[in-house]
C-alpha cells in the first residue's frame, strides 16, 4: 500500500526506497517509482490547482437567482446563482478547489448551464407563452 500525499500534481513521482528489483550480486534492493496520473472524471476537472465543474441550472434559476447545494470533492457547498447568469458563466468559490501541498488550496469552479425541459406540461407552455408574449426581452439585439 501506498500513502499518496495530499496536493500531489499530475505527473509527479513517489519513491519507496529499497521497494525496487532486487540488487545485483546481492547488492541492495532499487527505488521503486510510482509516476501519478490524475484523471478527470465526468463530474469534476483540474486545472492546475482549480476544480472545475459544470453545473445545470433551469431558465428561471438562471433568471431570479437561487442558492442550491452542490458536492466538491471533500464537502457540500452552498452556490449562490444570482439573478440574471448567463449560459457559460463562471463561479468560483475560493479556497475550495484541490490542494496545493503546501497548506494552500485552489478555486472551485462551477462553470453555468441553463437546460430547458424538453417536454412542457400544458401549464409551462401557457406560462412561456405568457413570458413571449409581455416581454420585451431579445437576446438577438
Amino acid at each position: 500500500s501506498v500513502l499518496i500525499p495530499a496536493g500531489i500534481r499530475n505527473g509527479e513521482k513517489i519513491r519507496l526506497l529499497g521497494q525496487g528489483k532486487t540488487g545485483i550480486n546481492g547488492g541492495r534492493n532499487g527505488d521503486l517509482f510510482i509516476k501519478i496520473n490524475i484523471e478527470n472524471n465526468k463530474k469534476f476537472k483540474l486545472q492546475g490547482c482549480d476544480l472545475i465543474t459544470k453545473i445545470n441550472v433551469s431558465p428561471w434559476e438562471a433568471a431570479l437567482g437561487k442558492d442550491i447545494s452542490i458536492d466538491s470533492i471533500e464537502e457540500n457547498i452552498t452556490l449562490h446563482i444570482p439573478a440574471g447568469i448567463q449560459s457559460g458563466e463562471q463561479l468560483k468559490i475560493p479556497d475550495k478547489g484541490y490542494k496545493d501541498g503546501q497548506g494552500g488550496r485552489g478555486d472551485f469552479i462551477a462553470q453555468i448551464q441553463t437546460v430547458v425541459p424538453k417536454e412542457l406540461t400544458e401549464k409551462e407552455k401557457e406560462l412561456f407563452t405568457e413570458l413571449q408574449n409581455i416581454s420585451n426581452f431579445n437576446p438577438r439585439t
